[in-house]
């Protein structure tokens, strides 16, 4: 069981991002039950004999579900001090989102707060206790749930274990069954506690588990058989993978503004069967650090933004909005339903002014050339949105055109004009965000000195760090 342990530690850490020959710390998920409080033990002792200089520290998530909770956290911290094992602990709140249930609310609570953990610890490998036995249960779970084809090859030794990709998740002991970790317990005399959720079969896989042992005497070989059926799915959805990845690459390409993170080529998508471009929006979600879509989402996503023409659909997914403008399908930041109220303010010769409302900032820098008069500027400002009507001139000597068709030109979506501001100085229109500065002035307010203003957006959503962790 050791050895298990050695192996998976000395797999794992070719994949940590740093490249360090190995990680510094390495992280166990301590539950207090059985298989978590032996793999505990067994990584300790595979540490000291082959992994010296690195750190071992326990992680223990606090769901709040069961009143037994706060006993458990303490018998991890009794463990952990009596094997002089560091030992993290974080409470969560459990809110399941729509359409989730209580279960997949609670893993996904967990997840993230094991991330933020092992971040906190420089723990760049995370173990697991799950065995075989729990990867048959989820194997047939999940055939039950009608999952696809990367679903039906259980849980994998080793993946990462978020969008970020600098903590690589491993289970050393997925094909160990639980017999295994039994006499393990007993040979080293471990003491665990016992979850009493387990036994309610009013869960899903508690039900399931019930069931097993009529399964296996009609079916002696069951879990050798499923076990095999899991590996012929790891290796058709490893090959699908590889196909959707290599399709993926030639369609996609960063946002061409701050609200878009990622685009696809629509013609390319249109190009594709139905289920390979099925496979490639999956993999473009996967790889923006979202939730994949379920089935009856994903239908939707192909039926309104690569089957249908017209309009400028959106469809809301996991934090950002996907929408098809043009020839692209686009992947975007969630914006307001109304822009921000105006704000109107004076500028002092500031170089930046940064207004939180509408999520960016003013630039000035002198420009005598082209820039605005000083004074325009010295006058009441204000930034609004557009209300229709407006013109502007973009270039000197060029013809003042509508707002409205110089943003179409710039292939600047509607969706995104309504919350790009204009700064105006009275009834004069000084700049638009997205476009550039107004370039026709009065003589008599054309000499120096003059300002270069720009508008410069934020960008400070989730997905767009994702990215930039897997790039």
């Amino acid at each position: 069981m050791t050895a298990k342990v050695a192996q998976a530690l000395q797999a794992g850490a070719a994949f940590v991002v740093s490249g360090a020959p190995a990680p510094a710390a390495i992280a166990v998920a301590l539950s207090g039950g059985r298989d978590s409080v032996a793999l505990l033990h067994a990584t300790r002792a595979a540490l000291g004999e082959g992994w010296p200089a690195a750190r071992l520290v326990a992680l223990h998530v606090h769901h709040g579900l069961q009143p037994q909770a706060d006993g458990w956290m303490a018998f991890c911290q009794t463990l952990c001090e009596a094997w002089q094992v560091p030992l993290a602990t974080a409470r969560v709140t459990v809110a399941p989102a729509a359409g989730e249930g209580i279960e997949a609310a609670a893993r996904r609570a967990r997840y993230e707060a094991l991330g933020r953990m092992c971040r906190e610890h420089g723990a760049a490998l995370l173990l697991f206790a799950h065995h075989r036995d729990d990867q048959i249960e989820t194997v047939l779970m999940r055939l039950f749930r009608g999952t696809g084809v990367a679903g039906m090859a259980g849980m994998p030794a080793r993946r990462p274990l978020d969008a970020r990709g600098d903590v690589q998740l491993l289970r050393p002991w997925i094909d160990i069954p639980r017999a295994q970790i039994d006499d393990y317990c007993a040979r080293n005399r471990l003491q665990w506690i016992d979850d009493p959720s387990n036994a309610d079969t009013r869960f899903a896989r508690n039900a399931l588990r019930a069931h097993l042992p009529a399964l296996l005497q009609a079916f002696p070989a069951l879990h050798d058989n499923v076990a095999q059926a899991a590996a012929h799915f790891a290796q058709a959805a490893g090959m699908l993978d590889a196909l959707a990845q290599q399709s993926l690459a030639a369609l996609v390409r960063t946002g061409r503004d701050a609200d878009t993170f990622s685009e696809l080529d629509l013609a390319g998508l249109r190009a594709l069967p139905a289920e390979h471009g099925d496979a490639v929006l999956r993999h473009w979600l996967r790889d923006l650090g979202v939730q994949p879509p379920s089935t009856a989402r994903l239908a939707a996503m192909r039926a309104q933004l690569i089957e249908h023409d017209g309009g400028e659909p959106a469809i809301a997914h996991d934090g950002l909005v996907l929408r098809r403008f043009r020839d692209r399908v686009l992947a975007c930041r969630v914006v307001p339903g109304a822009p921000p109220a105006p704000f109107a303010f004076e500028w002092r010769g500031e170089t930046r002014i940064v207004v939180p409302a509408w999520h960016g900032e003013l630039h000035f820098a002198r420009d005598d050339s082209f820039g605005v008069p000083e004074a325009v500027l010295r006058g009441p400002l204000m930034l609004t949105g557009r209300a229709g009507g407006e013109r502007i001139v973009l270039r000197p000597g060029g013809p003042a055109r509508a707002l409205k068709q110089a943003y179409q030109e710039a292939d600047i979506p509607a969706w995104r004009r309504a919350h790009l501001p204009l700064l105006w100085r009275e009834q004069t229109l000084v700049l638009a965000a997205g476009l550039g500065m107004h370039r026709r002035w009065p003589a008599d307010l054309s000499h120096a000195p003059r300002w270069r203003v720009e508008w410069i957006p934020h960008i400070d959503f989730a997905p767009s760090q994702a990215m930039a962790h897997k790039k």
